[in-house]
């Protein structure tokens, strides 16, 4: 039997990357498209992995994309060794007076936000050596980034807080129903969410936040599916396009609403409204520049 060191000295660290790339984008399509590599090497190169390790890594199959306990496991030990990766070409600024390096930031897609955006420059501003990596990601996705020290800042909804975690309030996000030009109720407005019980609507996936989707629960909204899709922009085409309702956040959808392109069809009083966080994790242990950025930029938040 090999020792550890011999599995150290002979693990393809390769295979660790395209892994991380897969649980990032969340399955093997998404990190092909992600990565520019063919769906059969990346299949292929998770298939040395998990034979190297002796392991299932993931489930794959029409039920979608899921880490399987190991692959967990794995992943929280890749995360480090990537943010470690990317360290490596600041490690000349280390003892420089100026503060060099970057900062990750996750957020959902399509987020207006007037104080992150005044965050953002200013954290800019007073460090302005510091690159700054910007994803987006479904929202379920934002706060096991966050855990697993991925991102530095996540900017998500959130309706559980994990202790380890730290969040500051960002903004509400209401969300309603609109419908395209086309539409035979664009117009028209109802006080009472049942009564749209019996149109289609088009769906954002795993991509909606938990209120809205117990929001529609709720009311018995969304039973009829004309569409879905995990991309908040091609939501808004569906909706424009007259294919069937579709909840957006009403900030980003204003611009169409104003161009009369979209019309909403519950106030704004009784639509789901979101809370939307900035997250981190100060327990995780990290080199004290990272510290410093991070906490950079929490201070810009006001």
């Amino acid at each position: 039997m090999k020792s550890i060191e011999d599995f150290a000295r002979e693990l393809d660290w390769n295979l660790l990357k395209i892994f991380h790339e897969i649980v990032q984008a969340g399955g093997i399509t998404k990190a092909s498209d992600r990565t520019h590599l063919k769906q059969s090497a990346i299949s292929l190169a998770l298939q040395r992995l998990e034979t190297r390790i002796g392991a299932t890594l993931c489930k794959r199959g029409s039920a979608g994309f899921e880490l399987t306990p190991e692959g967990i496991l794995l992943a929280e030990l890749c995360a480090p060794i990537m943010r470690a990766v990317r360290e490596i070409p600041s490690l000349a600024n280390e003892s420089s007076s100026e503060v060099h390096g970057n900062l990750t930031i996750g957020l959902i897609s399509n987020f207006t936000s007037s104080m992150l955006d005044a965050a953002i420059s200013l954290f800019h501003a007073r460090f302005p050596n510091v690159e700054l990596i910007v994803s987006t990601m479904p929202s379920t996705h934002v706060t096991g980034s966050v855990m697993r020290n991925e991102i530095d800042i996540g900017v998500a909804p959130s309706r559980v807080a994990r202790p380890e975690l730290r969040y500051r309030f960002l903004s509400d996000e209401i969300h309603r129903p609109y419908c395209g030009v086309s539409h035979r109720l664009f117009g028209k407005q109802f006080v009472d969410p049942r009564q749209l019980q019996d149109e289609r609507f088009v769906l954002t996936g795993s991509d909606e936040p938990d209120e809205l989707r117990a929001f529609r629960l709720q009311y018995g909204l969304g039973d009829k599916v004309s569409a879905v899709t995990e991309h908040l922009e091609e939501a808004k085409r569906f909706a424009v396009l007259g294919i069937g309702l579709c909840f957006l956040p009403e900030n980003y959808a204003s611009a169409d609403e104003a161009e009369g392109r979209l019309w909403p069809l519950l106030p704004r009083e009784i639509a789901p409204s979101i809370g939307v966080y900035v997250i981190d994790n100060p327990s995780f242990p990290q080199l004290a520049r990272r510290n410093k950025l991070r906490e950079g930029f929490i201070a810009c938040l006001k």
